[in-house]
Protein backbone atom coordinates (compact mmCIF):
# COMPACT_ATOMS: atom_id res chain seq x y z
CA UNK A 1 0.00 0.00 0.00
CA UNK A 2 1.14 3.67 -0.82
CA UNK A 3 1.19 6.77 0.76
CA UNK A 4 -2.23 8.94 -0.70
CA UNK A 5 -1.21 12.78 -1.95
CA UNK A 6 -4.25 15.25 -2.17
CA UNK A 7 -3.19 18.65 -3.75
CA UNK A 8 -6.23 20.83 -3.23
CA UNK A 9 -7.10 24.37 -4.10
CA UNK A 10 -5.22 26.11 -6.60
CA UNK A 11 -2.61 23.45 -6.33
CA UNK A 12 -4.42 21.06 -7.76
CA UNK A 13 -3.50 22.42 -11.27
CA UNK A 14 -0.31 21.22 -10.73
CA UNK A 15 -1.17 17.43 -10.49
CA UNK A 16 -3.03 18.14 -13.66
CA UNK A 17 -6.64 18.30 -11.60
CA UNK A 18 -5.90 14.69 -10.47
CA UNK A 19 -7.76 14.09 -7.53
CA UNK A 20 -5.73 12.14 -5.15
CA UNK A 21 -2.29 10.65 -6.04
CA UNK A 22 -0.77 7.23 -5.04
CA UNK A 23 2.92 7.36 -4.40
CA UNK A 24 5.03 4.49 -2.94
CA UNK A 25 8.30 6.81 -1.01
CA UNK A 26 9.80 6.68 2.34
CA UNK A 27 9.86 10.55 3.15
CA UNK A 28 8.04 13.22 2.09
CA UNK A 29 10.85 14.81 -0.01
CA UNK A 30 11.37 11.26 -1.98
CA UNK A 31 7.36 11.44 -2.86
CA UNK A 32 7.65 14.80 -4.01
CA UNK A 33 10.63 14.30 -6.19
CA UNK A 34 8.79 10.73 -7.85
CA UNK A 35 5.76 13.29 -8.11
CA UNK A 36 8.08 15.31 -10.27
CA UNK A 37 8.38 12.66 -12.77
CA UNK A 38 4.96 13.04 -14.14
CA UNK A 39 4.30 16.07 -12.68
CA UNK A 40 7.02 18.97 -14.57
CA UNK A 41 7.60 21.86 -12.78
CA UNK A 42 5.60 20.61 -9.69
CA UNK A 43 9.23 21.12 -7.43
CA UNK A 44 9.69 24.66 -8.33
CA UNK A 45 6.29 25.57 -7.30
CA UNK A 46 6.21 24.00 -3.79
CA UNK A 47 10.29 24.08 -3.18
CA UNK A 48 12.56 27.37 -2.69
CA UNK A 49 15.89 27.38 -4.47
CA UNK A 50 17.52 25.78 -1.30
CA UNK A 51 15.02 22.73 -1.06
CA UNK A 52 12.35 24.15 1.86
CA UNK A 53 9.11 24.31 1.45
CA UNK A 54 7.78 27.67 0.17
CA UNK A 55 6.01 30.25 2.75
CA UNK A 56 3.07 30.02 1.10
CA UNK A 57 2.90 26.27 1.05
CA UNK A 58 1.48 24.25 3.58
CA UNK A 59 1.71 20.15 3.86
CA UNK A 60 -0.24 17.82 6.16
CA UNK A 61 0.69 14.21 6.78
CA UNK A 62 -2.69 13.12 8.27
CA UNK A 63 -3.83 15.94 9.17
CA UNK A 64 -0.42 17.25 11.10
CA UNK A 65 1.36 20.00 9.66
CA UNK A 66 4.75 17.84 8.81
CA UNK A 67 6.30 21.37 10.20
CA UNK A 68 5.50 20.01 13.56
CA UNK A 69 7.34 16.90 12.45
CA UNK A 70 10.66 16.31 10.35
CA UNK A 71 9.59 19.05 7.74
CA UNK A 72 10.62 17.07 3.77
CA UNK A 73 12.28 14.58 6.08
CA UNK A 74 9.37 13.31 7.67
CA UNK A 75 8.57 9.63 6.79
CA UNK A 76 5.43 8.44 5.39
CA UNK A 77 3.71 4.94 6.12
CA UNK A 78 1.76 2.50 4.02
CA UNK A 79 -1.80 3.79 4.08
CA UNK A 80 -1.19 7.44 5.03
CA UNK A 81 -2.59 10.83 3.62
CA UNK A 82 -0.27 13.76 2.53
CA UNK A 83 -2.62 17.13 2.05
CA UNK A 84 -0.70 20.02 0.28
CA UNK A 85 -2.52 23.36 0.60
CA UNK A 86 -2.02 27.07 -0.59
CA UNK A 87 -1.66 29.66 1.90
CA UNK A 88 -4.67 32.67 1.38
CA UNK A 89 -3.79 36.02 2.56
CA UNK A 90 -5.92 38.91 2.22
CA UNK A 91 -7.39 41.41 4.05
Amino acid sequence: MSTQFEFLGPLKALVNGDEIIEVDATNIREALEKLQESYDGLLSRLLSDSGTVHRHINIFLNEEDIQLKDNLQTALSPGDKVTLISAIAGG
